[in-house]
């Protein structure tokens, strides 16, 4: 029960920012973890020792005690040490060690607040932060000022051409520059609505690609069959083939055997719609989505559907999940959301696997099925 000194370390935010603020903080009382009861019964003498020692650091030092009577029906009536007070921060900061930090703290304060007098607050709001980045601060402003100055740059963060400041310092400091650049840089600088820090600040980003198998050999581009491309660039494109095949699987996208006049695209799950919804030349196409028979391939062809509402499903159907029940798995989370881009019968089919009618969350994989009965259901496709 000795008093340590750092008693109060975890006031330390506090401390900091009363540095700064004196007079709004100053006298500072921060309570002190009494013995209880039972603890002052049991252990009497420690208890002693604990009032004793924080009475001799008062004598000693910087601060004040104040005290609390305690009455117990075998010990009688004692007064216990409550609080320390202090009245000023030099004096707080003196007792728990940590003065220097409180120092650091003003300099890196001080330095951030003159260059961006807008982020007082903040600063003041979150001093461990501020002090936990004492060492980045040249370079983390460095990147504000530049930024400033140079409003959604449509640059690579690779580009940022600074002393000191790579890619790898930008990323590891995300979400600590989020916090200061929403609150520096000007609206417009700013895209709300992205999470992704290079969007929300203008920056280039990794392009998203579409991957796809020219299944046709009289259609290859160069000779050139399995290619992966920016969506823009697959968005010009407007190949002369008749058919497109949207296949979930990696493997089953690679493993698909020629088809006239088609090509397969590598599907990505939810999001397949962002993809395509600009390549206008596949509205005048057949379009087959061939997904996992669960609520979420259902769903994904659903959100599949918003853009190319002509996609037929392909071995996505009751008859298809019955050949192969004995093959089924489970479906870890299914989704219970409306999907109203579904046929009747692929309606049918999605109630009936929530409702339990083939076991509970069933699950029946793409990759599961063999390639053999594409042919068999679709003979006009190969």
């Amino acid at each position: 029960m000795s008093p340590p000194p750092c008693a109060s370390a975890g006031k330390k935010g506090e401390l900091l920012r009363a540095w700064q603020q004196p007079q709004a903080h100053f006298p500072l009382r921060l309570p002190l973890k009494k013995p209880d009861p039972k603890q002052l019964l049991e252990q009497f003498p420690q208890a002693r020792e604990w009032a004793r020692q924080w009475q001799q650091q008062a004598r000693c030092g910087d601060f004040s005690l104040e005290w609390e009577s305690r009455n117990h029906r075998q010990l009688g009536r004692n007064e216990i040490p409550s609080a320390v007070v202090f009245e000023t921060p030099e004096q707080a900061l003196g007792f728990i060690r940590h003065r220097r930090q409180a120092e650091r703290f003003s300099a890196c304060f001080h330095a951030l607040i003159t260059d961006f007098p807008e982020l007082h607050d903040w600063a003041l709001a979150y001093p461990l932060a501020v002090l936990e980045h004492h060492d980045q601060w040249p370079r983390l402003r460095a990147v504000m000022h530049w930024l400033r100055d140079n409003p959604r740059p449509g640059i690579y963060l690779r580009q940022l051409d600074l002393p000191g400041v790579d890619t790898k310092f930008v990323e590891g400091h995300r979400k600590l520059l989020t916090q200061l650049l929403d609150r520096m840089l000007p609206e417009a600088a700013i895209d709300p609505g992205a999470n992704q820090f290079e969007r929300r600040y203008g920056f280039a980003s990794k392009p998203a690609t579409v991957r796809f198998r020219i299944l046709d050999a009289a259609h290859t581009l160069h000779g050139l069959s399995d290619l992966q491309i920016p969506v823009h660039e697959f968005n010009g494109l407007n190949l002369a083939i008749e058919t497109v095949l949207i296949v979930e699987n990696d493997i089953t996208a690679l493993a698909f055997p020629p088809v006239a006049d088609a090509i397969v695209i590598f599907g990505q799950g939810y999001g397949v719609d962002r993809l395509l919804a600009e390549a206008g030349w596949l509205q005048e196409k057949p379009v087959y989505y061939w997904g996992d028979i669960d609520t979420h391939g259902l769903a994904i062809l659903n959100q599949l559907r918003s853009v190319l509402p002509h996609t037929r499903s392909l071995l996505m159907d009751a008859a298809t999940l019955n050949t192969y029940q004995s093959l089924m798995g489970t479906e870890p989370k299914p989704t219970h959301h409306q999907l109203p881009n579904l046929t009747e019968a692929e309606q049918a089919l999605y109630h009936a696997l929530l409702n339990g009618d083939y076991g509970d969350q069933p699950r029946l994989e793409q990759e599961r099925i063999p390639l053999s009965a594409v042919p068999k259901r679709f003979p006009h496709l190969l």
